[in-house]
């Protein structure tokens, strides 16, 4: 089921225009196997805090105060809720992880070199393309593995009816132009300086 749930997930994101994300910034895989596997959340924040101050722990409120549920009832839901946001949380990052380690992979084999190598490339500030030039490989040699291996997550995904027949079709007409940009972004603007999600769509658009 999560497989299902990742590959829809890459699928609406292709469709939306979201895999230039990945494309602008291919150091999201170059760091997919740097990440630690296990991961801590903070106590109270984000959603789990919302989950509290939110409409959810308005109506608790009022439903303690009209006697329906008891401040402990209220207090258990809440802990739910908490715990149900963190563990989704924690469950799609995995799997966006296992989709760049997988998409990495994809690359370095159809390269001839190793993922290991490929981040390094990237990190360097060379793009994939030029990678696969300097060791002598066609770039249409890495374009066809890459969409082969997106448009097959896409086809699993309708197959498994998380993605409709059409938004399967809107998502494979935008996987070419995703993997073109996806081969030619070296992520020489970016790094340690690169700063939030927002800076960096202010930096595409000039502003």
């Amino acid at each position: 089921m999560g497989k299902r749930i990742a590959a829809a997930g890459l699928a609406v994101a292709i469709a939306g225009g979201g895999l230039t994300v990945a494309a602008i910034n291919p150091l999201g895989i170059a760091g997919a196997q740097d990440a630690p596997t296990t991961t801590s959340a903070p106590a109270t924040t984000g959603a789990a805090k919302g989950a509290k101050e939110g409409p959810l722990g308005r109506a608790l409120d009022d439903l303690v105060a009209d006697g329906t549920l008891t401040q402990a009832q209220a207090d258990k839901v809440t802990s739910t809720v908490k715990t149900e946001v963190k563990e989704g949380r924690a469950d799609r990052k995995a799997h966006r992880q296992e989709r760049r380690t997988e998409l990495l992979a994809t690359v370095a084999k159809a390269i001839g070199t190793t993922p290991e190598q490929v981040k390094a490339g990237l990190k360097d500030g060379t793009s994939i393309a030029e990678q696969a030039k300097a060791k002598g490989v066609d770039r249409q040699v890495v374009d066809d593995a890459v969409t082969k291996a997106l448009t097959a997550r896409i086809d699993a995904a309708a197959k498994a009816g998380t993605l409709t027949s059409e938004q399967a079709t809107k998502a494979k007409a935008k996987v070419g132009a995703a993997v073109d940009k996806l081969l030619d972004a070296d992520g020489s603007h970016l790094g340690k300086g690169a700063g939030t999600l927002r800076d960096r769509i202010k930096a595409r658009r000039g502003n």
